[in-house]
């Protein structure tokens, strides 16, 4: 016991000498412009070594710098007192251009990933200011109107080659005087697994889940093909024991089932029958129809916990059912129009 008390005495003062310090800053000109030379006031209460991060891949160890940004947008500053994490203090600081323009939140945007942009007008007067931002096609609006200084969208589609670029411009309109910008951007693609559809012309279908996005589905290939070689709707292995859905009749007696998937965490089936898409524990009790009109394929989605199956109005997905008498109340998402959907399997590989 003496030793552990040795221990924690000495913890104890290896603590008391790490002081915290209250570290603040101020900057002026506060709404400066690019390529105006701002000046950093250093607040904090004590300290013997600063070391300053711009966001603009400028450090700077001076007590009270001077930085000159030269591009416009909104930048976090940090200062950072002693090289000790928990004194730390961040600021945004909005560098302006001499004329209205506008700015994307990120230099690499990728498709079907969130971006904000942001109108950039130097304005120390409050003069009035109106904006009508002019959107792609492929670009679609999911925070803000087009009269925002403001707004978030995401693009569809990716650039096919460095020349193939889209389009945004914005109109100011500051103190009666309209300035109009435009700025292109290159979209990069973002690689993301894809849910896999075998047509019943044996053609596959491949479709991407990003970033909560859906984008439209697109022909697979060759790789794709082979996921349906390696899987299999018809037989399920659970406990060392096989599955066949043709000889499914001792847990559903009163079913011809043509194809199943088990959730084995909550070890309920989903089945397809003539009477539609069903769910059951897995000894059979407790069945409930999901959709009446599925035509066949469905797959279980354990990691992203949601279930997929085929309609005539396409393919559809919802959470996997946890609720001990299968009743749910979520309301299936179409996820897209393919009528002829044979079979459905998801490839978690990234592409």
């Amino acid at each position: 016991m003496r030793k552990i008390t040795i221990i924690c005495m000495t913890f104890a003062m290896i603590i008391a000498g790490c002081k915290r310090v209250d570290v603040d800053f101020t900057f002026s000109p506060e709404a400066p412009k690019a390529g105006q030379p701002v000046k950093f006031n250093n607040l904090s209460s004590e300290g013997e070594s600063w070391n300053w991060d711009f966001g603009d891949h400028v450090e700077s160890v001076l007590k009270n710098p001077t930085h000159t940004f030269t591009k416009p947008g909104t930048y976090l500053v940090t200062l950072v007192v002693d090289s000790a994490k928990y004194n730390t203090c961040t600021h945004e600081v909005t560098v302006y251009d001499t004329v209205p323009t506008f700015v994307a939140s990120t230099d690499s945007i990728c498709h079907y990933t969130d971006v904000v942009l942001s109108a950039n007008v130097y304005n120390p007067y409050g003069y009035a200011l109106t904006y009508a931002w002019n959107l792609p096609d492929n670009c679609v609006l999911t925070a803000g109107t087009v009269n925002d200084k403001s707004i978030m969208v995401y693009f569809k589609e990716y650039s096919k080659s460095k020349t193939d670029s889209v389009s945004i411009s914005i109109t100011i309109t500051q103190n009666g005087k309209t300035y109009n910008r435009n700025r292109s951007f290159y979209i990069h693609q973002t690689k993301a697994p894809s849910i896999l559809m075998m047509m019943k012309n044996y053609t596959v279908k491949r479709q991407h889940i990003i970033n909560g996005y859906l984008d439209e589905p697109k022909d697979g290939d060759g790789e794709d093909v082979h996921m349906f070689e390696i899987t299999n709707d018809t037989t399920v292995t659970f406990n060392d024991s096989i599955f066949y859905a043709s000889k499914m009749g001792h847990i559903f007696p009163n079913y011809a089932v043509k194809r199943m998937q088990l959730d084995a965490v909550a070890q309920k089936w989903y089945i397809t029958t003539s009477e539609g898409l069903l769910v059951a524990n897995f000894s059979g009790q407790s069945i409930t129809t999901i959709d009446a009109d599925a035509t066949g394929a469905l797959y279980v989605d354990a990691f992203r916990n949601l279930l997929f199956w085929a309609t005539p109005e396409g393919l559809k997905a919802m959470p996997l059912i946890k609720s001990k008498n299968n009743q749910f109340a979520t309301t299936p998402v179409l996820y897209n129009n393919l009528s002829d959907i044979d079979r459905i399997v998801v490839n978690n590989k990234y592409k």
